[in-house]
């Protein structure tokens, strides 16, 4: 038997109300036996209720209760399922077994409690009612073996597992369809990606872009010279900064801050002298071990300050204001000329299409990783299924997924 996964729960209704159709009359026959045994406990019960009162003055008091007790318990218990019809379904008559077994408790517990104080009084009532217990026990139980001959049980809780594994198999399906229209973005954005790559580079021709790009790579040259002297001295900084070094500091904390944060602008903003005058001080400061740091720390930081009072200072001043002012030009000619909109805003479209790239790069990765999990999980649920599956129907059985 091959069975499609989109008809599986189709399938598994169907075999279940074959299953039980094919076991009806036996359900109905237990079924029958037990409303039949529960009629003979009611008027087993209602025997007892009459004796008890005939035998008044015979029996004691005690007896008497426990006798009418026992009867009016039995009566009320059995009365929970007065005109019960159960359905010939598994749910229908497991529910109502369950309910059968606990009036059938019920009245045991109220016979065990009374019997023992009335079974001399009404001795042939008591053993009736006995009997009568004994049929409904063993009418449960054959509605219990009946229902456990016909795999109602194990087709139900199969039944939950083929839902499970549609809703799984469905849920791979949108996946496979998410994977698809991802990688369709993403092929959009890799080929808008190579346009504006193609359309920058033949802009990028133009004499005056070449040389901003110049310019702006020789400005970033000098910004990196300028932070790696400074990130030499990154820690005594980030010391001086510190809130207890405020008094010796004086109007120079917020400059040191500054410094601290952003080397490059606080260089280029702070006036000559007063750069000056706080590296002097930050030398001394470290040439005193006032800022406990190691002797390699020390020395680097010394041999920086240095470089940047012989000159290196003044000179990255210098070379960046004039780099700086050739760049100004630069983009005065290029915008006046139209080509710089049109190059920042291939560059913007271009960054834009990288993004949405990486983007849906991540959420390939990320579903294609769920659809791993989830073919696992159907492959594994699906062979569990078409075993238990071949063992009740006694065929070869095939989910095809």
């Amino acid at each position: 038997m091959e069975i499609a996964i989109e008809l599986l729960n189709e399938k598994m209704r169907e075999i279940t109300t074959e299953r039980e159709r094919s076991h009806s009359k036996q359900f109905a026959s237990a079924v029958r036996h037990i409303m039949k045994s529960f009629s003979s406990v009611e008027k087993a019960a209602i025997n007892i209720g009459k004796a008890t009162r005939r035998a008044w003055g015979s029996i004691t008091r005690s007896a008497e209760q426990h006798g009418i007790r026992l009867s009016e318990q039995v009566l009320e218990a059995c009365g929970s399922l007065a005109g019960r019809t159960p359905g010939m379904s598994y749910g229908e008559l497991k529910e109502f077994e369950e309910e059968s077994l606990h009036v059938a408790r019920s009245i045991v517990r109220a016979y065990n409690k009374y019997v023992v104080s009335i079974m001399r009084s009404v001795k042939s009532e008591t053993s009736i009612l006995e009997r009568s217990i004994a049929d409904l026990s063993k009418s449960i139980s054959e509605l219990s073996g009946a229902l456990n001959v016909s795999d109602l049980g194990e087709l139900q809780l199969l039944t939950r597992d083929a839902e499970k594994l549609v809703q799984n198999a469905s849920e791979l399906h949108l996946k496979m369809d998410q994977i698809r229209e991802w990688n369709e973005r993403l092929r959009e954005a890799q080929g808008a990606e190579v346009r504006l790559q193609n359309d920058l580079s033949l802009l990028s021709e133009d004499e005056t872009l070449k040389e901003l790009s110049r310019i702006e790579k020789q400005i970033k040259q000098k910004e990196a010279e300028i932070l790696a002297l400074f990130d030499s001295l990154s820690k005594p900084l980030r010391k001086l900064d510190r809130p207890e070094s405020i008094s010796a500091l004086g109007s120079q904390k917020a400059t040191v801050s500054k410094l601290a944060e952003d080397p490059v602008t606080a260089t280029l903003e702070t006036p000559a002298a007063e750069m000056r005058d706080l590296l002097g001080l930050l030398r001394r400061l470290i040439e005193h071990d006032e800022l406990l740091l190691d002797r390699r720390r020390k020395r680097r930081s010394i041999e920086a300050i240095q470089t940047l009072e012989a000159g290196a200072l003044d000179k990255f001043r210098e070379d960046y204001s004039i780099l700086q002012a050739n760049r100004s030009e630069l983009l005065r000619q290029l915008k006046g000329s139209g080509i710089y909109e049109r190059w920042m805003s291939m560059r913007n479209q271009l960054d834009d299409a990288k993004a949405e790239a990486s983007n849906c790069q991540s959420r390939i990765m990320d579903l294609q990783s769920r659809e791993t999990r989830l073919r696992a999980l159907i492959l594994a649920d699906k062979g569990k299924m078409e075993t238990t599956l071949q063992e009740l129907l006694k065929e070869r059985v095939s989910i095809i997924v």
